[in-house]
C-alpha cells in the first residue's frame, strides 16, 4: 500500500516556516518552456516540484487588479461568493469606498488575516500603486478583528511596500524573511513583479529572443534568482521557505494589452510549488487527476467537469503549506485538496524508501 504524502488539511512539511507567494505580471508560461526557459533559470529553479503550465486566470477577466484580489482571497470576481471588484485603476480612499469590505456586504477575509490572527508576520511588497487597496482593506483601520487569542490586533499586513524596483523588490522580501526568522515568527509575504507587464504594454507580449518583453520576464528572474540565494546564504532560513508563483494573466491580444478575457495567451498561465528544495518535476493535473481537469488550451473552464488550476488558489495553497486552514468564504481551493507531492514508493523491509513521478 502507498504511503502518501501529499499535503492535505492542517499537514504541512515540518521544515517550511516561511512562504513566499509570488505574481509576476503577465508572465506567458511559455517563458518557463523549452527552449526560451534556458534565459530563465531562477523561474526554471521554482518548476523543479509539482507545477503547470496550463493554469487560468479569474473566468471572467484577466486583468490585473481582480485577478490579484482572487489570490489574496481566494474568491472570483463574479458569483455569490465573489469579490465583485472589477476595476483595475487606483481605488478610491478607503473613506470612499477603497476596500473590498465596501463592496460586499461583510468582511472579506484574505490570507493575511489567517496569517496573522495566528501569529504569523505578514507582508505585501508590489510594483503598482493600485495594490494600495489591499493596505486599505486589510489595514488597522478596516481589517477585522482577531477572535483569537491572543489578539494581534485588525492591521493583517505587518508590511506594505510599493516599490517597482527589482532588485529593490528582492531586497524587501528579503529583509521581511530576515527579520521574521530573527524574532521566532513563520510567515507570509506576497511578493508582485511587474516588469514583464510594463514591457507588454509598452511594447507588446513579444517572445523572440531580446525582446523588451523578453527582457521584462529577465528582471523578474533576477528578482527570484536573488531570492533563492538569500535564501540559501542563511542558515534560518534555508530549506524554510517555499514558494508558490502565479500570475495574474498573460498578454498580447490586443497586441500591446490583455483584456480580451476570451484569448488563450491572455487566460493562460503558469502554477509553480517549490517546497523549499529542488525536487522532481511534477504535473499538477496529474497529481489532482480526482479534483482538476486540465482544460484544452483553447478553454477558460468546463462548468460541467472539474474545475482547473486557477490563480486564486495561491492563498490557501500557502496556508495548506504551513498547516493553517482555509480563507473563511473563500471558494478557489477552499478545501485545501490541492496535491503538492506525489506518492512514495512502500517502504522496503530494509527500512530505505524511494520516491516515483505520479502514474500517468
Amino acid at each position: 500500500m502507498l504511503a502518501l504524502l501529499a499535503i492535505g488539511v492542517g499537514e504541512a512539511p515540518s521544515r517550511i516556516e516561511h512562504v513566499v507567494m509570488v505574481s509576476v505580471d503577465g508572465l506567458r508560461p511559455e517563458c518557463i518552456a523549452a527552449p526560451i526557459a534556458a534565459s530563465y533559470p531562477a523561474l526554471t529553479r521554482l518548476a523543479r516540484g509539482p507545477h503547470t503550465l496550463q493554469a487560468r486566470c479569474d473566468p471572467q477577466i484577466s486583468v490585473t487588479l481582480p485577478n490579484h484580489i482572487d489570490m489574496i482571497t481566494g474568491r472570483t470576481v463574479a458569483g455569490d461568493a465573489g469579490h465583485g471588484w472589477i476595476a483595475n485603476d487606483d481605488p478610491p480612499s478607503r473613506k470612499h469606498g477603497g476596500t473590498l469590505h465596501a463592496r460586499n456586504d461583510g468582511y472579506v477575509s484574505s490570507v493575511f488575516d489567517v496569517a496573522h490572527d495566528q501569529g504569523l508576520s505578514t507582508a505585501l511588497i508590489c510594483g503598482k500603486w493600485k495594490f494600495v487597496l489591499f493596505e486599505q482593506t486589510y489595514g488597522e483601520d478596516a481589517g477585522g478583528p482577531d477572535t483569537l487569542a491572543p489578539d494581534n490586533g485588525r492591521d493583517k499586513l505587518d508590511l506594505f511596500v510599493c516599490d517597482p524596483g527589482p532588485m529593490s523588490q528582492a531586497d524587501h522580501t528579503v529583509t521581511f524573511l530576515h527579520d521574521a526568522a530573527l524574532q521566532g515568527k513563520r510567515s507570509v509575504a506576497f511578493l508582485h513583479l511587474p516588469t514583464p507587464d510594463f514591457a507588454g504594454h509598452a511594447n507588446g507580449w513579444d517572445l523572440t529572443d531580446g525582446s523588451a518583453y523578453r527582457k521584462g520576464v529577465a528582471d523578474a528572474d533576477g528578482v527570484l534568482a536573488r531570492l533563492l540565494a538569500a535564501i540559501e546564504a542563511d542558515a534560518s532560513l534555508r530549506g524554510k521557505v517555499a514558494i508558490v508563483l502565479t500570475a495574474d494573466h498573460g498578454g498580447g491580444v490586443p497586441r500591446i494589452s490583455h483584456v480580451d478575457a476570451e484569448a488563450p495567451i491572455n487566460f493562460t498561465i503558469p502554477f509553480l510549488v517549490w517546497l523549499g528544495r529542488d525536487g522532481e518535476s511534477f504535473d499538477l493535473y496529474q497529481l489532482n487527476r480526482d479534483t482538476r481537469r486540465q482544460p484544452a488550451p483553447s478553454e477558460r473552464f468546463a462548468a460541467d467537469a472539474p474545475p482547473p488550476i486557477r490563480n486564486g488558489e495561491i492563498g490557501n495553497v500557502a496556508l495548506t503549506i504551513l498547516g493553517l486552514p482555509a480563507i473563511p468564504g473563500s471558494t478557489a481551493n477552499a478545501a485545501q485538496d490541492l496535491r503538492l507531492q506525489a506518492p512514495a514508493q512502500p517502504v522496503a523491509e530494509t527500512g530505505a524508501s524511494t520516491s516515483k513521478t505520479a502514474s500517468p
